[in-house]
């Protein structure tokens, strides 16, 4: 997805009356991404929250070539921002698959 697409989606789920738990932790991750300046402790809750909610991402990203898994005092904030992106884009690409297999959660 381009910048001003992944844009378009964020402010679509913003405005949204009614958001899944997926669409929730699309808005949560991005705006961790987001936040300025950047906070460990609210990054490594929203890495565990993803963690917990989407395993598979967790297996996805955990298979990649050359990451190495980490105990939560040696993660450094680019180890985070890695985690917190490859888990927006694997949240991105299931919200995309549930609208168009039509399947929404609540």
């Amino acid at each position: 997805m381009t910048d001003q697409q992944i844009s378009a989606l964020i402010n679509t789920l913003r405005i949204t009356n009614r958001i899944t738990h997926l669409q929730k932790d699309i808005l949560d991750t991005w705006d961790t991404l987001h936040k300025d300046p950047f906070d460990e402790e609210s990054a490594h809750q929203q890495i565990l929250s993803n963690n917990i909610n989407h395993p598979d991402i967790f297996t996805a990203i955990c298979l990649m070539p050359g990451v190495v898994q980490k105990t939560a005092d040696a993660l450094t904030k680019d180890d985070m921002i890695f985690t917190l992106r490859h888990q927006f884009d694997g949240l991105i690409s299931k919200e995309i698959g549930e609208c168009i297999n039509g399947k929404k959660e609540q």
